[in-house]
């Protein structure tokens, strides 16, 4: 039977006997598809922010990204190969990693500052699987942007909140310690035969050079060390005012400077701004011209050496980083499986030999790259999702060209800012100098002496040891010192990844102590304008499960031993944010106590949810009660139990729950 057409003009699903049109049908969809591909494209907007800066991009942003861009790159490029060597891998494998990310983060990242690449901390937490292989790098790197990916994409940025700073500040310190011992071996120029295998962390390297610190090779540690003094003269004068112009200059260089025309002191101030700022390229631009100069021959006797085939007598002056793969890196997908000898490893093997670090190294580069877009943002709001999106993208394109995994450096990140990098269009111009030297510098880089790269990597490193936070954590509350040295003693003499693990857990040991353990203020209290007397408790914090047993008895001594028949309780739920069912069972059980003894109990100011939770299980036993407390009529007239109620008077009951404010105050 074909049903009748309502034809009602006031019907909106019909009318002159025509079926409702598409829109009209749309709306029992269970989403609306008007402007659906509006949405769509100002979602992709949002993830691509290359869209939104090339609208105002000039011909002077191209000048500034290019200088900046040049002086990161210049930075970079000795890093990268100290952060290869850091990592156990071969140093092109540094470079390799030091230009997808400057590409990729062009694309998909939202602060004009960040440069994406290799870092200590990465290289340090890769070192335990590279020596397995630099395929295990690799991997690490390609499933740490997947993860990395999922969080942005999920938003689950939140749980970085639960690294606390104290749990950072020791982890970082420990990394920075780690590192920096790790580099005193080539700084000396020792030759270790035997490593120790006491598994304590660094105490295992300290062990190794005072074991053969008779092998100190006295070229390597003169030279490390007056790198080293270098490196940090050059740091310190960057952060002087000797080169800059000024109304009142200080005695000495500042004024020599003031005496210079207005072009000798922009000379003057850009070119020490320069050295000071790729002082590391300098360094070791200077350090490998004097080995390639007083030493031609010794790459190649190194090599010999190091194959066992040498013959000769000849001798190095320096220990050099030796012959380095020549050329850009192969373009493809990263290894899921590889070869052990004559056996293939498949990918569910080397992911178990990665074990922990497929979760822990894609959370520290989350940290490290959010850390530093907040704390060069300007105070402007940063999108952590679109952070770990761009984060996740630079490392899965980075494992196609063998990169290590990679995340936001600080250094360079605040050279970029200080060579006035106007977009992230400057990481094209990083990115781009990383490949020119792959394709024609490489050859010139195995006359880096190991010393040298050994005073770069420690005078990076031995300023993130955070010692600066000790005291203020002593002065406000000392208990964060405890998750804070248990990071840092277990990173430091352990492992990084089950030292980060146990300084997290000591913290969330801690929140839940005192999620368990809540404060309860008890009082005896009179009402406003009268004798009558009773018993205030005021929990300051929201009560649910693991805390209920503790609240309950504390609750039921107090009544026992202040309260009674003309002395009530009032529970004042003002901090009580949330409940839950195992809380309002205990809470239940209490009631029925105190009813037995004649007692009185209402609930002062409870939010709606609150109310709802506890009037669903209590039932008639929940008394609520809203604003000021006054004596009920009841006890005017004499009345044995004294009721508190509102004022103005309002009954004291909530007749239903689940009520919102605005009905709450109609009852």
């Amino acid at each position: 039977m074909i049903p009748k057409l309502n034809t009602d003009e006031k019907n909106p699903d019909g009318g002159n006997g025509h079926l409702p049109s598409h829109p009209d049908r749309s709306k029992r969809l269970p989403f609306n598809t008007d402007n659906m591909g509006a949405r769509v494209l100002k979602y992709f907007k949002k993830r691509l922010p290359v869209i939104q800066w090339t609208k105002q991009y000039n011909k002077e942003d191209i000048v500034s990204d290019a200088i900046a861009g040049i002086t990161v790159g210049l930075t970079v490029i000795p890093q990268g190969i100290a952060y290869a060597i850091v990592a156990g891998l071969e140093p092109q494998y540094g470079l390799y990693s030091a230009f997808m990310g400057c590409f990729v983060y062009c694309i998909f990242g939202s602060s004009k500052d960040i440069t994406i690449g290799p870092t200590a901390i990465m290289a340090l937490m890769t070192e335990a699987h590279a020596s397995y292989g630099p395929d295990y790098a690799v991997l690490l790197a390609f499933l740490a942007g997947l993860i990395i990916l999922s969080f942005g994409i999920l938003q689950l940025g939140f749980l970085i909140d639960f690294i606390s700073v104290p749990v950072i500040a020791g982890f970082t310190s420990a990394a920075a310690i780690t590192i920096a011992s790790g580099q005193v071996k080539s700084l000396l120029g020792l030759s270790i035969e035997e490593k120790s295998h006491l598994h304590l962390g660094i105490v295992d390297g300290w062990i190794d050079v005072f074991t053969y610190i008779k092998t100190t090779r006295w070229e390597d540690a003169l030279l490390g060390i007056i790198c080293s003094v270098l490196l940090l003269s050059l740091r310190s004068l960057n952060r002087t005012n000797w080169f800059k112009t000024s109304d009142n200059p200080d005695e000495g260089i500042q004024t020599l400077f003031n005496k210079l025309s207005p072009t000798g002191q922009k000379v003057l101030s850009k070119s020490v701004w320069f050295v000071c700022t790729a002082r590391n390229a300098v360094v070791v631009v200077i350090c490998a011209m004097m080995a390639g100069f007083i030493n031609p021959e010794c790459v190649d006797v190194m090599d010999a050496m190091k194959e066992g085939n040498y013959t000769g007598n000849a001798t190095c002056m320096w220990t050099l980083t030796g012959k380095i793969k020549t050329g850009l890196p192969p373009l493809k997908p990263p290894p899921f499986s590889t070869m052990s000898g004559n056996s293939t490893v498949p990918f569910g093997e080397m992911a178990q030999q990665l074990g922990s670090a497929i979760i822990v190294i894609p959370l520290i580069a989350i940290l490290e790259s959010v850390a530093i877009a907040k704390a060069f943002a300007g105070g402007k709001p940063v999108d952590a999702s679109q952070e770990m999106i761009a984060l996740g993208f630079c490392n899965i394109f980075g494992a196609f060209v063998s990169s290590m995994p990679t995340t936001g450096s600080f250094s360079r990140t605040a050279v970029n800012a200080a060579s006035g990098v106007k977009s992230p269009f400057g990481g094209l111009f990083t990115g781009g100098l990383v490949i020119l030297c792959l394709a024609f510098l490489i050859p010139f880089c195995a006359f880096i002496p190991k010393a040298t790269l050994a005073a770069v990597i420690i005078t990076a490193v031995i300023f993130s040891v955070e010692y600066e936070v000790v005291m203020p954590m002593w002065k406000s509350k000392r208990l964060d010192l405890i998750p804070a040295m248990t990071c840092f003693l277990v990173c430091l003499f352990y492992e990084l990844e089950l030292g980060i693990l146990a300084g997290v857990v000591v913290q969330l040991l801690f929140i839940l102590y005192h999620t368990a353990r809540p404060g309860v203020h008890v009082q005896i209290k009179k009402v406003s304008g009268s004798q009558q007397e009773y018993l205030y408790i005021a929990p300051d914090q929201g009560i649910v499960f693991p805390s209920v047993s503790y609240v309950r008895n504390l609750i039921n001594k107090a009544g026992m031993r202040q309260a009674g028949p003309n002395v009530p309780v009032v529970i004042d739920c003002s901090q009580i944010n949330t409940t839950d069912f195992t809380a309002a069972k205990g809470f239940k059980a209490m009631l029925s106590d105190f009813s037995e003894r004649n007692t009185e109990v209402y609930w002062l100011d409870p939010s709606p949810s609150v109310a709802h939770t506890l009037k669903s299980i209590a039932q008639g036993n929940f008394k609520a009660i809203f604003g000021d407390i006054e004596l009920g009529e009841g006890a005017r007239g004499g009345s044995l139990s004294p009721v508190p109620q509102v004022s103005p008077a309002t009954a004291p009951l909530l007749n239903r729950g689940g009520q919102q404010p605005a009905d709450l105050e109609k009852v």
